[in-house]
């Protein structure tokens, strides 16, 4: 089907999940993050989520936004990311997430697809929020670009970044454990045939893994092993990680607020403008 401005508007149906420390656990587990505050809740403790967690909760309504307009998944990559944390979750709580196509517009790699995703409480109460662009690579947009709610700027890391010395092991087996336990499944990232037949030599990690990779080095190194502080995170996917490979990070704090990005191994940004703002 091809991609016109009016799917602009397009809402999914509110989803319901019921998140419990199973799935917390599990996915934090999966990045090979075994910071204790993911883990205990001895003695009635509670544990925290890893704070990009809500990547989660919004795959249901992206897969139903993509497929309620016949647009086939393996035709896009993800190309931005902006997660808002509005209040922190954690197990136990219920959550409601829907997906809004708030824009598209023609680029030179192809068209641009924005959505925003809300995730509320049980009583309504809005818990993050996320602005999400994807590419449909060489695809060219039959009409003019139209938005009807601006994505919020990710803005440049202008100036010097300084390496943190954090080894972060993309490991051979990262594409399936991440897509199980953080249950979003695309054939892409865990599944050869799928890979070759989109044309890539081997699958390729998930975009939202990687940023959880980094946010975890600056939680657990910049942060004080706290997510909680977490209040946005955003960043551009410059680059495809394969598996099992090797990356690392350059970061640069600024107030309340940490620049950074990740590299591989030729020294190409994986995530470029990454920034993530904290509380004090």
């Amino acid at each position: 089907m091809p991609i016109t401005q009016e799917i602009v508007g397009y809402t999914s149906r509110s989803f319901s999940h019921n998140l419990d420390e199973r799935w917390s656990m599990a996915y934090a587990a999966s990045l090979n993050d075994m910071s204790q505050c993911y883990f205990d809740n001895a003695d009635g403790k509670q544990v925290a989520t890893h704070p990009v967690f809500p990547v989660c909760l919004e795959w249901p309504a992206l897969v139903e936004s993509l497929s309620d307009n016949n647009i086939d998944m393996r035709n896009t990559v993800h190309a931005t990311h902006d997660l808002h944390l509005l209040e922190a979750i954690h197990p136990s709580m219920e959550l409601f997430t829907s997906a809004m196509i708030i824009g598209v517009e023609q680029r030179k790699p192809g068209i641009y697809l924005g959505w925003r995703f809300d995730t509320t409480g049980a009583d309504g109460t809005l818990v993050s929020r996320t602005y999400q662009g994807n590419l449909f690579l060489r695809a060219t947009l039959e009409g003019p670009s139209y938005w009807i709610e601006e994505m919020p700027s990710l803005g440049e890391n202008a100036g010097a970044l300084n390496t943190l010395d954090v080894p972060i092991k993309v490991e051979a087996n990262l594409g399936q454990t991440y897509t199980e336990c953080a249950r979003i499944w695309n054939p892409i990232h865990s599944d050869l045939a799928t890979a070759r037949a989109a044309g890539l030599q081997e699958p390729l990690l998930h975009g939202t893994a990687s940023l959880a990779l980094a946010t975890s080095a600056i939680v657990n190194e910049i942060l004080g092993g706290k997510p909680a502080r977490v209040k946005r995170i955003s960043g551009r996917f410059s680059s495809m990680v394969f598996m099992p490979s090797s990356l690392h990070m350059k970061t640069r704090s600024e107030g309340s607020q940490i620049c950074f990005s990740l590299c591989n191994e030729a020294g190409l940004d994986v995530i470029s403008a990454g920034r993530i703002e904290f509380h004090a």
